[in-house]
């Protein structure tokens, strides 16, 4: 019998679902087979039942993995800004060519919303759920007070940006394409954080 050191069962589950999160955002969740994603990660087939039930489950630990890990970077990106210019970074970032150029790191809500809004398994809708609520409430903590609910407001802003990347990927038209995310970068900048007295700069 082979004898493996402390944490490795846990470390390989995580490999997993790391590699499951890229792929899915990459390629949609009816894209890739269990076989593929064990071969990505470096696995045989054989020990996908070790560590999840079915592929459901392994889809609903990748959203939860995929969203907080697309947060964080663009939580990160933002912070390089000044604190009251924070908010204008953070559209900036997810509006941004680099965002639509990149699904495999970026956000899951534009990856695979529309398809995870057609998925019969309860589990992984409910995780998805999950995992947009966490955001949901971090964006909220980020706007200013207002007159309006800052949940409903980091409701509006995170549909409308995520929309706006989803778009700018599924048209063929790159002129519009890039049209499509400097048009949400004006607006929702205004709508949002229009007190950054910082002009936005070019945007990769």
């Amino acid at each position: 019998m082979v004898r493996y050191p402390a944490g490795h069962k846990e470390r390989t589950r995580e490999q997993i679902v790391s590699a499951a999160a890229r792929a899915f955002r990459e390629e949609g969740v009816a894209g890739v087979s269990v076989p593929d994603l064990m071969g990505r990660a470096g696995l045989t087939h054989g020990g996908f039942y070790a560590h999840f039930r079915s592929k459901d489950h392994l889809v609903a630990e990748a959203c939860r993995i995929a969203l907080r890990e697309s947060s964080a970077k663009l939580i990160a990106t933002a912070r390089q800004a000044p604190r009251e210019e924070r908010l204008a970074a953070f559209i900036r970032a997810y509006a941004s060519r680099t965002h639509r150029d990149d699904p495999g790191g970026g956000c899951v809500l534009p990856a695979l919303a529309a398809e995870l809004g057609r998925h019969d398994g309860p589990e992984v809708r409910a995780a998805f759920t999950e995992s947009f609520n966490e955001a949901i409430a971090t964006l909220a903590r980020a706007l200013p007070e207002g007159d309006t609910d800052r949940t409903d407001r980091a409701l509006a802003l995170m549909s409308g940006l995520a929309g706006s990347v989803m778009l700018s990927r599924a048209v063929d038209d790159p002129e519009l394409s890039d049209r499509i995310l400097q048009s949400a970068r004006d607006v929702f900048t205004a709508a949002f954080a229009a007190d950054d007295a910082t002009p936005p700069p070019p945007t990769s």
